[in-house]
């Protein structure tokens, strides 16, 4: 009797521990796997938790907001690790897992989303920073014209300046990596095709355009010809008048006039042969694409007309001809 009783006692740890085996890797694949929301729609999505909002209520929250596959298995991580959720205004991940998203809530600080366009210079990012982390970020070692990456991001509030430059040239590096073998594999070096994708960026708005115009630019590079590249004139002009009081009375890009065309600067493009210093403003992987696979085409000369179209001609009297008539 007592042997049966043991032989049933045995069984039943057995069960119980292949239960608790079974159930541990679901649950370890369950906390880690990415929620079940439809990735087609949106790439974050904000969320606000009140203070003093409890495990049950935030579990809520973000099953209706689709961010978890299970209440409870959220509200079980939560309580097993022994997270303290925090209140704040967070935008998460719509791909997140439960790990991942406890770490979040548990930083229990403010996010703001900020979005930094393709073409901006760095001066422009700076403006949409908190006052007191304007200068910070523009004297920050990170932060180099054409090499911040214009993306969206989200910061805490207290993020400061010189943690924001890094993020930017951080991701620039991160992203640049999957052009490696076309950079190695490229006659420029990273740096001319960094200047060159900033020019573009700013010239061009589709890809097929980007790609002829930096064919053009390369070809007039190759050849010793000035680039004649107005963006670059437009920088120099902002550079020349950089007279405004706080970075949020300046404006920049304005549009030219003839006479801009001598402003003296080593960012002239019509006055100087080259390229310009640097970058004159910071490219989006497009534009630093358009660079490595460059077009090829007979044209030289091209100009963007109060049309709205990008002309391009072969000769210098067929870019006269198109200057008296779409400009």
């Amino acid at each position: 009797m007592k042997i049966k009783i043991k032989l049933l006692h045995w069984k039943f740890l057995t069960v119980v521990l292949l239960f608790l085996t079974a159930f541990a890797v679901l649950y370890s694949l369950g906390v880690k796997r990415a929620n079940r929301y439809d990735l087609g729609k949106e790439s974050f999505k904000e969320v606000v938790i009140n203070k003093g909002a409890s495990v049950e209520e935030i579990s809520k929250i973000l099953d209706r907001e689709d961010l978890i596959n299970s209440r409870a298995l959220f509200k079980l991580y939560v309580y097993l690790s022994n997270k303290s959720l925090q209140a704040g205004n967070f935008y998460v991940p719509t791909n997140i897992n439960v790990v991942e998203l406890a770490n979040l809530l548990g930083r229990g600080s403010f996010q703001k989303k900020y979005t930094f366009l393709e073409g901006w210079r760095v001066e422009q990012m700076a403006q949409i920073l908190p006052k007191s982390a304007q200068n910070e970020f523009l004297k920050s070692s990170y932060t180099k014209e054409g090499y911040m990456f214009p993306d969206t991001y989200f910061f805490l509030e207290s993020t400061n300046g010189e943690e924001i430059a890094q993020t930017l040239s951080q991701t620039f590096e991160d992203k640049i990596k999957g052009f490696d073998k076309e950079i190695k594999a490229s006659f420029l070096s990273l740096e001319e095709i960094v200047i060159l994708a900033s020019i573009v960026e700013r010239e061009a708005k589709s890809f097929d355009e980007k790609a002829i115009i930096a064919g053009i630019l390369v070809k007039r590079y190759q050849n010793g010809w000035p680039l004649q590249a107005d963006a670059t004139i437009q920088y120099a002009k902002d550079l020349n008048a950089f007279t405004c009081a706080s970075l949020s009375d300046c404006v920049w890009w304005r549009p030219l006039f003839a006479t801009d065309l001598d402003i003296e600067s080593p960012y002239n493009t019509y006055k100087y042969v080259g390229l310009p210093p640097t970058p004159i403003c910071s490219p989006g992987l497009e534009s630093i694409r358009a660079v490595l696979e460059y077009k090829e085409s007979p044209y030289w000369f091209y100009l963007t007309g109060n049309d709205g179209v990008t002309h391009f001609s072969e000769t210098i009297e067929e870019q006269t001809a198109n200057i008296q008539k779409y400009l």
